[in-house]
């Protein structure tokens, strides 16, 4: 049965421009060629759960690879049953273990952004173009929108922890994988200079995280 359910609020800012690819079903005249994606509702940018799940799960699959057939997994089953289903114990669930929320532009970045930017545009664009390598000039040039450094998100991680699960363990994991995000990027474009970001909570010192017990009856 479930012990305890931790949260923890989570603050990202970035240190570079953030392109996590959305829709390009629509194109306007002297747009992007490439978009972000945002919410439908404020047309502001978001990180989606998604997408910083399925990062930290790719540092930590390369952190502590096993191959498997012509793939290679997380190798510590606790560690994967945070990211996927893993029978482990008859007697626990085996249902993922970590839940990513949605990561939303704040409003503090928001007012900030518009502020220098205009009312209700909160990214950029940046003009790329690939080399003609013989002739050493530019070609096929690229308009890529994405959302500029400074700009800061918020959103919140739920450890649902079972009777016999290694919380700290778990915990441990979360905190390494945020670690080594500050290292890598997050979006695309990353060997580009892209998605680079700072973990604003976790602690400088330790590396470690703030979590909080939520009550059962919370809504988390």
């Amino acid at each position: 049965m479930i012990k305890k359910i931790l949260t923890v609020d989570l603050q990202i800012r970035l240190l570079s421009g953030m392109h996590i690819g959305g829709s390009d079903s629509s194109f306007d005249i002297g747009g992007a060629d490439s978009s972000v994606f945002k919410d439908p509702l404020t047309k502001r940018p978001v990180i989606p759960g998604s997408s910083l799940k399925g990062k930290l799960r790719s540092l930590l699959t390369y952190d502590d690879e096993m191959i498997d057939g012509d793939d290679i997994t997380i190798r510590n089953d606790v560690t994967r049953n945070l990211f996927e289903s893993v029978e482990m114990d008859p007697n626990t669930p085996s249902i993922t273990r970590a839940l990513f929320r949605d990561m939303t532009l704040t409003e503090d970045s928001a007012r900030k952004i518009t502020d220098i930017l205009g009312d209700g545009v909160y990214t950029e664009i940046k003009a790329e173009n690939s080399i003609d390598k013989l002739k050493g000039t530019a070609k096929s040039p690229r308009f890529i929108e994405r959302v500029p450094a400074g700009a800061e998100f918020e959103g919140q991680i739920v450890l649902t922890v079972f009777d016999g699960d290694d919380e700290e363990k778990m915990k441990s994991d979360i905190e390494r994988a945020l670690n080594l995000l500050e290292l890598n990027y997050i979006g695309g474009s990353g060997s580009r200079g892209y998605g680079r970001v700072k973990v604003l909570n976790l602690d400088s010192e330790s590396g470690k995280l703030q979590w909080k017990e939520a009550l059962m009856n919370e809504n988390v």
